[in-house]
């Protein structure tokens, strides 16, 4: 039986599909701590997949120069910021 939508040209072209991206595959092994911190700033910067954190998205972002890492100050107790910023989350 003929398909009785005749707009259906652009389907056998392709259109509609995500590009293939000759990207690579990166495996990481972290705590379930950083992993959250990481997501949550995903979140703040829009790198959202799925409506989930996406983490390559933010990679991304860093690797591209859309988003840049400032290194924290030597003072700066980043183990305590965490803890404290965890405990915020977990008690809103």
């Amino acid at each position: 039986m003929a398909n009785s939508n005749p707009n259906t040209e652009a389907l056998a072209l392709g259109r509609g599909k995500r590009p293939k991206l000759d990207n690579e595959t990166v495996c990481m092994r972290m705590s379930s701590e950083i992993r959250e911190n990481l997501e949550q700033i995903a979140e703040q910067y829009g790198c959202v997949y799925g409506g989930k954190p996406w983490l390559a998205g933010l990679l991304r972002m860093i690797g591209s120069g859309e988003l840049l890492v400032v290194p924290a100050p030597p003072a700066f107790n980043v183990k305590s910021a965490v803890k404290d910023r965890l405990k915020r989350k977990h008690s809103s």
